[in-house]
Formats: structure tokens, sequence, C-alpha cells
């Protein structure tokens, strides 16, 4: 500061600004076996700017003149998975931080070999990493990461997380030329059609190795005809593995004139056969399962068609007397193939009727969420109920009905443990299926609301992604619901206790 400025502060009464400056130190360690961890870059975040520094060998670091107020403190280190732990707190010149203690997850790291039957490592084998997830309270297995063999038939999978897993190899991708053999898969701890109950656990800074030996396959035609394709036109029919772990490309062949195709150099398994009337032209197209076991696939019979139009129609019923403010609605139709439609196509001008383009004939269910306070009261289709299960959906259909109203009751309430407040993961369940769920706030307090009048069973979770919540089954055997009866424009009061999501 100048002596002009501090003689015009002096003159005027006000006493020179100076800024604060706070620090902070800690340690980093393991946090699996706890030992200090040297040469982690740790960095605090304040408002305005960040400050670094690497550990010194006992895992221990300092950072002074920092801004006091809110900072966030996180380490990273190679080795360990790099999703680090955020730590907050407020920085204050009379309160430094002092001991703020960070762990550190060491990554888990599989590798090995592809080699063929003779003991000669394959170039170009394609292995994949899946684990076993929850996604909207169902568990399945997604690939986790995939790779291509060096020259040596090596991979190495790096940064992986604890967890269940699959690793499954497979032959160089591509189209078999000439009906040579294809390269069969293989998968460890085996195949994943039992499903996650065969995965390998796979625990924080795991090292493993799993080496595959490829054998031929014999390779086999499948060959039909193409009906309703146009006589000057292109087409395309493709067969792509339906089993989760092949990740082999899909064979493709040209549907010719008279629509007849041959797919040759195809290995046993099960297939998913799909025909266009153009390549990328999702307007005309067919698809069925094909099974190729010991032999040719002749005679498959596959019929180009447009997706139906399908429509619908939407009844406001509101004892409030209101229309939604904004009228943006989302809807889905699902199936459980795997098939989803999404959106509305177009409205009429009272938006009371609607189109939805290109539905391809199929099972589906309904999905609709109206804006708040609106609820989906019904979706029917011919009578038949189309949010608990699915309705067939073809040319000549029905038109879709769907009536939302304003009535809807809410749920509200604690979560605790031990008597004490805590925060947690509601999910709600109406007739045994999953209606809503939310989080609470830091206090462990929840209010769900616009929801239909009826009886639900509530219950709190730590971990959301760990819950099984759209399984039955699951929920039978280790969720522990508080029931309540949710009124007309009523709210109902709960206490929950929260649960911990048992293991995998």
């Amino acid at each position: 500061m100048s002596k002009w400025l501090f003689a015009v502060t002096a003159l005027l009464g006000v006493s020179p600004v100076v800024a604060q400056n706070c620090s902070a130190d800690g340690t980093v360690v393991n946090s699996v076996n706890h030992a200090a961890i040297a040469r982690a870059h740790v960095t605090v975040t304040g408002k305005d700017d960040s400050s670094f520094v690497d550990t010194d060998a006992s895992g221990k670091w300092r950072i002074g003149n920092l801004p006091c107020g809110h900072v966030n403190v996180s380490a990273v280190r190679p080795g360990f998975i790099r999703m680090p732990q955020i730590l907050s707190f407020e920085a204050a010149a009379d309160s430094p931080l002092r001991d703020v203690k960070i762990e550190l997850t060491p990554q888990a790291v599989l590798a090995g070999r592809v080699l063929d039957d003779q003991g000669d490592p394959i170039q170009g084998a394609q292995v994949n990493f899946m684990t076993t997830r929850i996604i909207n309270g169902i568990r399945g297995i997604q690939s986790s990461n995939s790779m291509i063999t060096n020259d040596l038939g090596e991979y190495r999978f790096s940064g992986l997380a604890a967890g269940k897993y699959f690793v499954c190899a497979n032959g160089p991708p591509g189209l078999v030329a000439n009906g040579a053999p294809s390269l069969g898969e293989r998968c460890y701890p085996g195949p994943i059609d039992g499903g996650a109950a065969g995965a390998m656990n796979v625990s924080a800074g795991y090292e493993g190795r799993v080496d595959f030996t490829l054998s031929p396959l014999p390779a086999f035609h499948v060959s039909g005809v193409v009906s309703g394709h146009p006589a000057d036109g292109t087409g395309l029919v493709t067969l792509t593995p339906r089993r989760l772990a092949a990740r082999l490309s899909g064979l493709a062949a040209p549907i010719h004139p008279d629509g007849t195709f041959v797919i040759r150099g195809v290995a046993p398994g099960p297939y998913t056969i799909s025909a266009r009337s153009a390549q990328f032209d999702d307007r005309l197209m067919a698809v069925a399962p094909v099974d190729v076991g010991n032999g040719d696939v002749d005679g498959i019979q596959l019929r180009l068609q447009a997706g139906v139009v399908v429509t619908g129609t939407l009844k406001i019923v509101s004892p409030l007397g209101k229309k939604p403010e904004k009228p943006q609605y989302s809807l889905f139709l699902k199936s459980s193939d795997g098939t989803v439609r999404p959106g509305i196509s177009g409205w009429d001008d009272t938006r009371t009727s609607f189109s939805i383009d290109d539905v391809m004939p199929g099972n589906y269910r309904v999905e609709f969420s109206p804006p708040a306070p609106f609820y989906l009261k019904s979706a029917t289709l011919g009578g038949h109920d189309m949010v608990a299960s699915e309705v067939p959906i073809g040319p000549g259909a029905t038109a879709i009905e769907l009536v939302i109203s304003d009535d809807g009751g809410i749920i509200e309430g604690d979560v605790s443990v031990d008597d004490a407040p805590i925060s947690g993961w509601v999910v709600l369940e109406r007739n045994g299926i999953p209606s809503r769920n939310a989080a609470t706030d830091s206090k462990g307090h929840f209010r769900i609301d616009a929801l239909p009048p009826g009886d639900y069973q509530a219950y709190a979770w730590d971990d959301n992604t760990k819950v099984e919540y759209a399984n039955p089954e699951w929920m039978k055997r280790n969720g522990k619901g508080v029931a309540a009866s949710v009124a007309p424009g009523q709210t109902a009061q709960v206490k929950l206790v929260r649960q911990v999501a048992p293991p995998e």
C-alpha cells in the first residue's frame, strides 16, 4: 500500500483492508491398507483459484496463502482410481485446516494373452471387459471396456474399480472370407448366459491374469428371401450376434433384385437378422431371430414393412379446474425386447390428440410424464392397461387413451438411522411396481408430490445404484418398507429407517 493511500485512509478514518490468508495440511493414504502415498497430487480449490502441491515421502502435504472461505480438497495419483474423493471445508484465518485425510482407492488390473489352438498369439483379437450394473433398478451385464490385442496377443485393462466382472475374447472382428473358419468366443469365469451370479469378484488393488485359447469354428451360410422389396431399390440384410458378449461386427449381404440374399461365413450361435430397404433407411425393415447350429440355414422369409402410425388422445381431469401451464409431454413406448420408440410426432391444435410415426409392430407399454402437479391417471389401448403390462401394437390398432389428473397426493417424511436424521434415497412402490424415487435433503427430509391416489410401500436406501428396486423378488427378500396410503389432494407422513444395500 502506498504512503498516499495510507494517508487518505487515515484522514477518512478508514482502516486499510488486509487480505486474510488461510492454510491447510494433511495426508494422502491408501484406502485399503492405509499406507501413506508419496507424490500424490493435491488440489485445493477456492472460489476464484486453485493451489497445488505433491505429497512428500510420508504422504504429507501443506499449502499456505490460501484464500479463506469455502474450499474443496482432492488428490490423484497414477495407480489409483481417477475418481478422487473431494472434501469440502470452510477455511478461516483463526482456524487453519489441519490433518485433512484423503483416501485414494487403488486400481484393479487384469491382463493376459489371446492364443490360437496352436499356441500362437492372435493379433487383433477383441477382448471385452463387462461388469454387472444396476440401471433404473434392473441388474444387467454391460460392456465396461474393450480393446484389441497387440502383435503378441496381449491385452491389459487398468484403472478398474472394485466390482463383479466378466472378460471375453473373440477372434479378429470383420467378415469371414470364403467360408474360412472363425474363432470361437471364450469368457472368464465362464459363459455370461448364467447372469451376474457367475461373475468374478474384483477387489480394490486386485491384479490378475487371464489367458485365452480360441479354437476354430465351422462356418455356414444363412439364406432366404425378402418380400416387399422394390425391384429397383437397394437393400441390405445384416446378421448380428444376439449375445451380449459377442462383439463381432455384423455380417452383411445385399438384397438381390429378386429379393434373395446369402450371408456366408456364419459361425454357430444365436443371431438377429434384419433387412432394410436401403442401408440407412428405417422406414421399410424386417427383423427376426435366427439360430445357427451345425449346418446351413436356408429358407428365411423376411417381409419389409413400414412402421405403423399410432394415434392417441389425451384427456385432462382437473378437480382444481387447472390446465398444464406448459404442456410439454414426454412419452415412450417400451418393449421388453429392448425396443424403445420415443416421442410424440405431432399434436392437433387443441393438444388433445396426437400421433406417433414409424412404430414397428410389437408389444409395448407406456411411460408418460406430464408436468406437475399432473400425473398419469391411466393409459389404455383397447381397454388394456399399458402402464402395468405390454400391449400388442400393429396395423389397425385402436388409439391409445391417456388420462392425466391433478388430484394427486403427497408422501412426505424423514429418514434416520438409530433415531438420528441421515440423508438417503427413497423408493416408492405401488402394486409391486416401482413408482417414484427421490433423494432426501442433507437432513434426511423428503417430499414426493403428484402421486396417483392409492396404497404405496416406501423404502429408504443408502445407495440407489445398488438397489434392484425393479426386481420384485429382490425387494421382497431385502426391502423393509413402510406402508403409506395416498388420498386425493392429501399428504401422507412416513418415517423411514435407511437400509444399507446388501453386497452384490
